[in-house]
């Protein structure tokens, strides 16, 4: 028998489990290629969100950092038997085309990426503070030498800028 180059996931994932199954299946080791998963709405625009919206958070950043995510089409409630009442979506993680900016440290960049959207309503210094136990002062010192500014709300961020974050929390 061969061994297996590669995957590609395929699920409809219950809203209540979504983002644990997504994550442990995205940061396993598996050769993942892609990954089509069916899934509520909201969820699928909180996947593609862009920085800035309010849909932007962890699970965008966290998916959008392990590939391409594109929403393919929305299913409607009709589709199902018994119907529920919301809509799902089908979207594609094309694992193949992560963005460019990696960070050296991954468990670091997500401690950064949950503690500054802990407190969403907070700055990016005082989320910061509280998420991770580093002083204000220190905080916002790191957050100014990744080149942001401290009082910047997490949802602003591009991928990269946490990147660049998580590099200065590590030194």
């Amino acid at each position: 028998m061969q061994p297996v180059d590669d995957f590609v996931f395929a699920a409809n994932l219950p809203y209540y489990v979504t983002t644990p199954i997504l994550f442990a299946v995205l940061e396993s080791k598996l050769p993942l290629r892609r990954a089509v998963v069916m899934v509520q709405r909201e969820v699928a625009d909180r996947m593609v969100a862009e920085p800035g919206g309010k849909d932007y958070g962890v699970l965008s950043v966290g998916v959008q950092y392990r590939g391409a995510v594109k929403r393919l089409f929305v299913v409607p409630p009709s589709a199902f038997l018994p119907q529920p009442g919301v809509e799902s979506a089908v979207v594609l993680i094309d694992c193949e085309r992560r963005p460019d900016d990696r960070a050296t440290d991954e468990e670091k960049f997500f401690q950064v990426v949950r503690a500054a959207f802990s407190t969403r309503r907070k700055t990016l210094e005082n989320a910061l503070a509280s998420g991770l136990g580093v002083p204000k002062s220190e905080s916002a010192d790191l957050i100014r030498r990744a080149g942001l500014n401290p009082s910047v709300r997490a949802e602003a961020l591009s991928i990269a800028d946490f990147v660049r974050l998580a590099e200065q929390m590590g030194t």
